[in-house]
């Protein structure tokens, strides 16, 4: 019966080294947890800058063309817009001229419209930006 106890006593003393107690799980969970409520905003973000580019990109391409159409047509009045989105489709495209002027907006769709700083860019026929580079980080440098 004594050699009975030992084995019993061995065994469970063998498997109570094995595993995770339940404790140990929540901890590791919780942990987790917090890690995630502080790095998943702070990604957003980074997500949401990081397509600012797509607008950056589709708006000085299509001043370009602009500036193509202007030079052969000596006029910005029959000058489009070659995209109605940019290259990623996170912006709109639209465009406002005169003979002498143009403006080119991009306006944030879908998730980039939720860019409270960034959503609508613009870039016009003499290079002013908006939102300011002075003020936001729409624009690099």
């Amino acid at each position: 019966m004594h050699s009975t106890m030992n084995q019993q006593h061995s065994r469970s003393a063998a498997h109570s080294g094995l595993g995770f107690t339940l404790i140990e799980v929540m901890i590791v969970v919780a942990i987790v947890g917090i890690l995630a409520a502080i790095a998943y905003p702070q990604y957003g973000q980074y997500v949401q800058q990081s397509r600012r580019a797509d607008a950056r990109l589709a708006l000085l391409e299509q001043v370009q063309m602009m500036e193509r159409c202007n030079s052969t047509r000596y006029s910005y009045a029959n000058c489009t817009l070659s995209l109605t989105e940019s290259p990623e489709k996170y912006y709109d495209m639209t465009l406002e001229k005169t003979e002498s002027t143009f403006k080119i907006t991009a306006t944030g769709k879908d998730a980039q419209a939720n860019d409270t700083t960034c959503k609508v860019m613009t870039l016009d026929h003499r290079g002013a930006r908006t939102p300011s580079p002075d003020t936001t980080r729409c624009w690099p440098g």
